[in-house]
């Protein structure tokens, strides 16, 4: 039979070992890191899905720019695809640059025509001091309207009609441009919304591109 000194010896020996035991803190460090790493793991999925739809955006007015840089005129017909030029075959080429996203359903596409004085019918370049400064003015603008989606109203064009390219762009006597704006409503964090409320709701992608004609002309709408 154990005396009452073995006994409390038995007792403290078992109390060290619980005391010594790293079950308790590795349960608390899993707690802990787990979520931090689910967190971050969704924090890079969610920016990366981002900088998609943002590249997707910058990729559609960029080709959709250069593409009408080559133009010298465009078609005024929403309908029409069989035509390069018409305004069916950019808006369907606007909508395939911008796949995966519906941009036809979540986005708009505008096109301005800029040239000099245009409520003079567009001044020509002059021969006699060609560096002069122009007067930057929209000509015309179409969008896409035709496809009617409900984000219409929260897209509107951002061209200023009185000053319509940036004050560093350099617009001589007889110059022309090209505006291509993109919209594209992109909702973030779909996947983390689900684990989190009160996240932000859905933003507004937003693109805008200057060119010059290629044919050194203003481009003309028929």
């Amino acid at each position: 039979m154990k005396t009452a000194c073995e006994t409390a010896r038995a007792i403290r020996k078992k109390l060290g070992r619980l005391l010594r035991s790293e079950r308790g803190s590795v349960s608390i460090e899993f707690v802990i890191i787990v979520p931090m790493m689910l967190l971050v793991m969704l924090g890079f999925t969610e920016v990366y899905m981002y900088m998609r739809a943002a590249s997707a955006v910058d990729r559609t007015a960029f080709t959709l720019a250069n593409s009408i840089g080559q133009m010298s005129t465009v078609i005024a017909d929403a309908n029409d695809t069989t035509n390069a030029n018409s305004y069916g075959s950019l808006w369907q080429d606007a909508a395939l640059l911008a796949a995966p996203y519906p941009i036809k359903a979540d986005g708009m596409v505008y096109v301005t025509s800029v040239c000099d004085t245009p409520s003079s019918g567009c001044l020509p370049m002059s021969a006699s001091n060609p560096m002069a400064a122009g007067s930057a003015g929209v000509r015309w603008n179409a969008s896409t309207t035709s496809w009617a989606n409900n984000k219409n109203s929260l897209m509107t064009s951002r061209v200023s009609s009185t000053n319509p390219l940036p004050s560093t762009w350099p617009f001589r006597t007889g110059d022309s441009a090209i505006i291509v704006e993109v919209f594209l409503a992109y909702n973030p964090f779909t996947m983390s919304s689900k684990l989190i409320s009160g996240l932000p709701g859905e933003q507004i992608v937003y693109r805008r591109v200057y060119v010059r004609p290629r044919s050194g002309q203003p481009l003309t709408k028929q």
